[in-house]
């Protein structure tokens, strides 16, 4: 026995199209917004550590030396543990001295960058970056540095200091960087 379907009718017709019209607006409008995330990085060889730009000295007074800058590099690196942003006592012990140089130094400003592992989704570190770069922020500000001076800067797992899967490489990528800006129209005098 064979089972005919019923006429469409050119108003019911009408009435589906407006359905499936309305039900892909409903849809659309319940997409969550979309997050631009920097791009991945072109690695070299393996293990190379992509360098950061250096700021230019001899944009700054006169006593701010290169030789300033290299003690500045001596601890301009935090880490966390996994999952984390929550500052240990050897981050916290190196931000003070973060915030002792740079209110030495106030022409300077910083990006603070946040990184994490590469155990988790990409979405997942970014905003675990971004939490680690805030909580350091939040450190320097209370510490006396005017947040009109520091930015953050999430990176998440796109820029690992190491590459290997072992435990010991990816406490290396659990960090936060601290990296030296020349304020615009800082000039030596």
């Amino acid at each position: 026995m064979k089972h005919a379907l019923p006429e469409a009718r050119p108003s019911n017709l009408w009435l589906l199209r407006l359905s499936v019209l309305a039900l892909c607006g409903a849809l659309a409008a319940c997409q969550r917004p979309t997050q631009m995330l920097p791009p991945a990085p072109i690695f070299g060889i393996q293990g190379a550590r992509q360098s950061t730009p250096e700021p230019n000295p001899s944009a700054l007074r006169d006593d701010a030396t290169r030789a300033d800058f290299e003690r500045f590099a001596q601890f301009s690196q935090i880490y966390f543990e996994r999952n984390s942003a929550t500052l240990t006592d050897a981050a916290r012990k190196t931000l003070d001295a973060q915030a002792e140089w740079l209110r030495e130094y106030p022409e300077v400003h910083a990006s603070l960058q946040g990184h994490a592992d590469l155990l988790g989704t990409r979405e997942h570190q970014f905003a675990l970056g971004e939490q680690r770069a805030a909580a350091m922020k939040f450190y320097l500000v209370t510490r006396g540095i005017g947040p009109e001076r520091l930015t953050i800067t999430s990176f998440g797992k796109q820029r690992p200091a190491a590459l290997n899967l072992d435990e010991a490489s990816q406490k290396s990528n659990r960090r936060g960087e601290t990296v030296l800006v020349v304020a615009r129209g800082a000039s030596a005098h």
